[in-house]
C-alpha cells in the first residue's frame, strides 16, 4: 500500500522528480515509435522547442542533452535520498491520469457547449490520419504541449504576475487564474497557428480543455497532466476516427 498524507501518494505524485520519471517511459515510447514508424511526425510544440534550440548554434542540442542527463541524475538522487517509492507512485499516477483523460473530453465538451451557445457556433471535428500517426501524435501532444503550455508558459506567467502584484492589494489567486486562462487560450490558438483552419468550436473546446488541464497542473502536477492529455487523445482517436 502507498500511504496517504504529507509523505503519501498525493504529495509524492505531484513531486517534480516523480513526474519526470513517470513521464520518461512515455517519452521513450514516443521517440521509439516516431523514429521507427513515423519519422516525419513531430508535435508542433516539439518543433517550436527545437527551433529555439537551433538558435543556440550547433552545440545547442548537445547542451540540452547534457542538461537533461544532469536533471535526471539530480531527480534520481532526490528520490533515493527521500526514499520515495516512485515506481509504485508512477503506476498509480498513470492510472489516475488515464481516468482524468477519459473525463477530460466530456468535461471540456460540456463547457464548450455552454460557451458555443453564447457564440452561436456549430461543432466540427478533425479527421484522423492513420493509427500510427495518431498514436505518435497523442504521445507527442501529451509530453510537449504540457511541457510548453502548462509547465513552461503557466509558470512564466505566474512568475511575472507575482512580481507585478507585489506591494498591491490584488490577491495572488488572481495571478493563478490569469495564468490558467491565458495559457489555455495560447494553447488553443497554437493549433491554428500550426496550420489547422480556424474553427470557433474547436478553438473554444481546446481552450476549455486547457483550463481544465491548467487547474490539474497546479493541483496534481506535470506527470498526471501529461498522462491525462495523452490518454484523452488516444481515447479520442480510437473512438471518434
Amino acid at each position: 500500500m502507498i500511504p496517504l498524507g504529507p509523505r503519501g501518494y498525493f504529495a509524492w505524485s505531484a513531486d517534480p522528480a516523480v513526474g519526470l520519471f513517470a513521464v520518461l517511459p512515455l517519452w521513450l515510447l514516443y521517440e521509439g515509435l516516431r523514429l521507427w514508424l513515423a519519422p516525419q511526425d513531430r508535435n508542433g510544440a516539439e518543433v517550436l522547442l527545437l527551433q529555439e534550440i537551433d538558435r543556440l548554434g550547433r552545440y545547442g542540442l548537445a547542451a540540452l542533452r547534457i542538461g537533461f542527463a544532469i536533471l535526471l541524475y539530480l531527480a534520481a538522487r532526490s528520490l533515493v535520498r527521500r526514499n520515495v517509492p516512485w515506481i509504485r507512485v508512477a503506476a498509480v499516477l498513470t492510472l489516475e491520469g488515464t481516468v482524468y483523460g477519459l473525463l477530460l473530453g466530456p468535461s471540456a465538451a460540456a463547457m464548450t457547449s455552454s460557451a458555443v451557445r453564447l457564440l452561436d457556433a456549430g461543432a466540427a471535428w478533425p479527421a484522423g490520419y492513420g493509427l500510427v500517426g495518431n498514436l505518435v501524435g497523442s504521445l507527442g501532444a501529451g509530453i510537449f504541449e504540457e511541457l510548453v503550455f502548462r509547465l513552461g508558459l503557466m509558470s512564466l506567467i505566474v512568475w511575472l504576475g507575482m512580481r507585478l502584484v507585489q506591494g498591491s492589494s490584488l490577491p495572488r489567486w488572481v495571478v493563478g487564474i490569469a495564468a490558467v486562462v491565458v495559457s489555455a487560450l495560447v494553447f488553443s490558438w497554437f493549433h491554428h497557428l500550426c496550420g489547422e483552419p480556424f474553427d470557433r468550436t474547436r478553438f473554444v473546446f481546446r481552450a476549455m480543455a486547457g483550463v481544465l488541464l491548467g487547474f490539474l497542473m497546479w493541483v496534481r502536477g506535470y506527470g498526471i497532466c501529461v498522462y491525462t492529455h495523452t490518454f484523452y487523445d488516444v481515447h479520442y482517436y480510437l473512438t471518434q476516427t
